[in-house]
């Protein structure tokens, strides 16, 4: 038997599900009236509506082509493996060094990285996440958070990780290489 309160609660739930929908339609609304603005803008041939359009296809351009952590993982494989097939007196030391730091960081849990839509951040923590050690945990030992910059090692975006990307363009080239067959 339906009692009072049970009466209550769905007449309760019934009118929590009518705001509900009547907010969703209000928003509909909203979206529908700026497309049509926006549509009577591009049509009356408007500069605003070519920079709003542009605007919106380069975002989605970047997020689409936003690379991932699978990415960083392939790219971060290919990159060790593509220096282990050089020899070390030709090999690029700061790609070599780049790569070295990156996998070790890997290896240990301290390579995080960040999705932020239009961007990936790569940084390198301190400590991995899983660990339980105070000067790990306690904010007050960590880096502040207005210098959160200093930790990040690389910034993937349009498919590509900018650093990691600049230094294995020419990771088979030793510059102190040249320097020393300059001098002889």
């Amino acid at each position: 038997m339906a009692g009072p309160a049970t009466k209550v609660a769905s007449k309760a739930n019934i009118g929590l599900l009518k705001r509900f929908g009547n907010y969703l339609k209000i928003i509909a609304d909203d979206y529908k009236a700026v497309a049509q603005e926006t549509v009577q803008d591009i049509t009356s041939g408007s500069i605003k509506a070519a920079v709003y359009l542009s605007g919106l296809v380069s975002l989605g351009i970047l997020h689409k082509a936003n690379p991932s952590e699978r990415d960083l993982d392939t790219v971060l494989m290919e990159s060790a493996h593509d220096l282990s097939l050089v020899g070390e007196s030709i090999r690029s030391r700061e790609a070599d060094e780049f790569v070295d730091k990156l996998c070790s960081a890997r290896r240990d849990g301290r390579l995080h990285h960040t999705n932020l839509g239009i961007l990936s951040l790569v940084w390198v923590s301190e400590h991995r996440d899983e660990l339980d050690l105070y000067s790990a945990k306690c904010k007050h030992t960590n880096l502040p958070w207005y210098q959160w910059h200093e930790k990040v090692v690389d910034v993937g975006i349009l498919g590509k990780y900018m650093t990691l990307n600049r230094l294995m363009k020419d990771y088979d080239v030793n510059p102190s290489e040249w320097k020393e067959e300059n001098r002889s």
